[in-house]
Order: structure tokens, then C-alpha cells, then sequence
């Protein structure tokens, strides 16, 4: 469980609470729940520069006003270095006097050094406080001595609408652009120089070549992330069984089928590199290391596929996680190929998804996953439109 804290190592009762309830217990990620608290954190970090109680603030039937959300919007959108300056700039303005009119005018004046985050994180992080912010709101009770003011309820609301309206616009990238898994071709490159004896293979060592080998054939053939790879044990993979057991995992710990060719190449990585590493200097258990036993990091998974596309002048989108999005891409082919008998209906495709990806069942990540197979597939009936339309005329 993440928790946020403040300065003195204490955990602040609303956005612990909040976290909690709508991310802890329904089931969302650490990963999730600590960028969550991240942006709260910022809320708080805003707050003080602004002399202001937050907590207090947010219990209150005043709440906030539309101009310190606007102002927070600004704050969010800016990234550490620019944020540590403002703190910086309240803390030393309070041990001097106002000289400029400008200081109480405009506390929120964008300062033309500071520097804006993207707008897809800025956009991210402000719609994450608008829910917070939202769920304190629909939280707030007057007192029993006192009835709600419909004014203070509508004016809350109002300054959480100018709060949402300051979220910037994502513009999409050109659809080539956009984030998709390799094409086929792409891959059959790979095969080849991640092929142990292969002259396109980069690597001199049979230890570096069988070891690579292997990560690449369980990249492709299970879509485990990097940070989930180089966690991988000896004994997580059953080569009788053909299973390798995700323990480590960014979201969600799981159990995935290998091909019964992979299990005979990990049991001969094993066997003949693994083994042959001294007992103390392997006595962590992790499938994937150096020569001298050190646990493999995630920049050295990195470096791999950088000699591979240096030696083999690949293009740079040949990375590690674009292996992951190419195993979507061939999951939705054949899903398409199967009879239409033995289809699943679009929820059990999206559950059976998330579930290999190690998702949450409410995660929308398929979406964004998908993209080259969509791209394909409505490229397809376009075409087959067209040349309709062609025939047609022709006839």
C-alpha cells in the first residue's frame, strides 16, 4: 500500500482516505495508487505556498475558489524544478515586505522561466485532483445546527468545473507515430539475430547469446514487462508444465504459458550457462544475470536490444516494451482467425486480455494496446470499400 506523508513523516487523513477507498479497494495497482498520491502531494505542496489549510479548506462549506483552482491548474502543470522554485519564492516572500502591486495582484502569474510539463501528464494529474477534490466535496455536511446554502454547493461546483477546464488538450499524434507493436517483418529480423550462432547476432559470449535468446522468446511469448523479467526466478519457470510465474509484477502477479520450445531452451540456459555461475554469486535465485552472477538490471535489458538495432540497422521502436504490444497485436489476429463458433464474446476477449497482461478487470489498457490491429483491420474494410465502389462503376 502507498501512503502519502508530509514533511515530518505523517500521513495526511484526506487523501489517504481517498486512495483507500476508490483505488486500494477496488483493486487498482500499487504503481497506480502511489501516481495518484503523487499528485495530491502536489495539491498540498500548492497549498502551502499559498498559506492555506487544505484539509481545513476542503472540510469546509466554502471549499475553494474558482481562482485557487485556477491557480492550482497552473501549479500542476509545472514540473519539480519549476514547483521547488515557487515553494522557494513563498518561503523567502514571507520574510519580506511587498514591493511590487504585481505580487498581490497576480500570486498565479505564469513566470516565464518555468518550464510545463507535457500536456498529457499535465492533463493527468489535474484530472486526478479534480476527483479528489470532487469526492471532499460530495463529502461535506453542514452542521446540525446550521441547513445547506444551495449558493456555497453551486459555488464549489463551479470551482471545481473551472478546475477541469484547465486541462489541456492532448493533441494526437500522426497515426504512424503512434505507439504499436513491430511488424511482421520486423520480427523475423529479430528471430534471426537474437538466434544464438546467428551472424546478425551482436553478441560474442554463447552466455550472452543463449542468455539473450531467452529473454527475447519470453518477451514475445508471454508479454511480461522488463521489470517483471529480470525479477524471474529459476524456480518460477516449470519446464514440465510449460508455466512461468510472474511474482514481481507492476500490477498484477501472474501465471503464463510458454511454448514447449522455450521451456527446453531455458532448461539448456540452465544446465550449461546458468549453473556453471559460482553458487554464491547465484545464490539469489535470479534466471536472468551478468557472467559473474549479478542480478541483470533493466538498463542492461535496455542495452541489449540496442546492440541488436545498432548491428542489425533496425529502427528505433525495437525495444523491449514494443514486444509487448506486438504479442497484443498477434493475440487479436487469432482471435480473429478463429471459427466464429469459437469467438469469444467482446467481454471474455477484454477479461482474458487483461488477465494475460496482468490488467486489472476494470483496466482499458486493451485499447491502447490494440492500435496496430485496429489500424489494420479498418485499413482492410477501406480498401475492400473502395475497390467496391471502383467495381462497381466499372461494371
Amino acid at each position: 500500500m502507498a501512503v502519502l506523508v508530509d514533511q515530518e513523516g505523517r500521513p495526511p487523513f484526506l487523501p489517504n482516505v481517498y486512495a483507500t477507498l476508490r483505488y486500494r479497494d477496488t483493486g487498482f495497482a500499487v504503481a497506480t495508487i502511489e501516481k495518484v498520491l503523487r499528485s495530491i502531494g502536489m495539491t498540498y505542496l500548492w497549498a502551502s505556498t499559498r498559506g492555506l489549510d487544505l484539509d481545513r479548506a476542503l472540510r469546509s462549506e466554502s471549499f475553494l475558489s474558482v481562482e485557487q483552482c485556477e491557480d492550482l491548474a497552473f501549479f500542476l502543470r509545472l514540473d519539480r524544478g519549476s514547483q521547488d522554485q515557487i515553494i522557494r519564492e513563498s518561503l523567502s516572500a514571507r520574510q519580506r515586505k511587498v514591493v511590487r502591486l504585481e505580487q498581490v495582484r497576480c500570486p498565479g502569474t505564469p513566470h516565464p522561466s518555468r518550464t510545463l510539463i507535457s500536456a498529457t501528464e499535465g492533463g493527468y494529474r489535474i484530472r486526478t485532483v479534480a476527483n479528489f477534490l470532487e469526492f471532499n466535496h460530495q463529502r461535506i455536511s453542514p452542521k446540525a445546527s446550521e441547513k445547506p446554502r444551495p449558493d456555497l454547493t453551486k459555488a464549489r461546483e463551479r470551482a471545481l468545473s473551472a478546475l477541469r477546464a484547465q486541462e489541456p488538450r492532448a493533441i494526437a499524434a500522426d497515426e504512424g507515430d503512434a505507439p504499436e507493436g513491430l511488424a511482421e517483418d520486423v520480427m523475423d529480423a529479430l528471430d534471426e539475430a537474437f538466434k544464438p550462432g546467428s551472424a546478425n547476432n551482436p553478441f560474442q559470449s554463447d552466455f550472452h547469446q543463449f542468455r539473450n535468446h531467452l529473454m527475447y522468446r519470453i518477451f514475445t511469448e508471454t508479454a511480461v514487462r522488463r521489470s517483471e523479467l529480470r525479477y524471474l526466478k529459476v524456480e518460477d519457470i516449470d519446464h514440465a508444465s510449460r508455466r512461468v510465474k510472474v511474482r514481481v509484477s507492476k500490477t498484477i502477479a501472474r501465471t503464463l504459458p510458454i511454448s514447449e520450445k522455450t521451456a527446453y531452451e531455458f532448461h539448456t540456459f540452465v544446465i550449461d550457462h546458468w549453473a556453471k555461475i559460482p553458487p554464491r554469486a547465484r545464490k539469489h535465485g535470479y534466471l536472468f544475470t551478468t557472467t559473474t552472477g549479478d542480478h541483470l538490471s533493466v538498463d542492461a535489458i535496455n542495452l541489449a536490444f540496442r546492440e541488436l538495432r545498432r548491428k542489425n540497422s533496425l529502427p528505433t521502436s525495437v525495444a523491449p516494451h514494443a514486444l509487448r504490444r506486438t504479442w497484443n497485436d498477434r493475440l487479436s489476429r487469432k482471435i480473429d482467425s478463429l471459427p466464429p463458433e469459437q469467438r469469444m464474446k467482446p467481454d471474455e476477449e477484454r477479461q482474458v486480455r487483461n488477465r494475460l497482461n496482468g490488467w486489472s478487470k476494470k483496466s482499458k489498457m486493451e485499447e491502447r494496446y490494440a492500435r496496430r490491429h485496429i489500424r489494420e483491420k479498418a485499413d482492410k474494410i477501406a480498401e475492400d470499400l473502395a475497390n467496391g465502389l471502383r467495381d462497381g462503376k466499372n461494371d
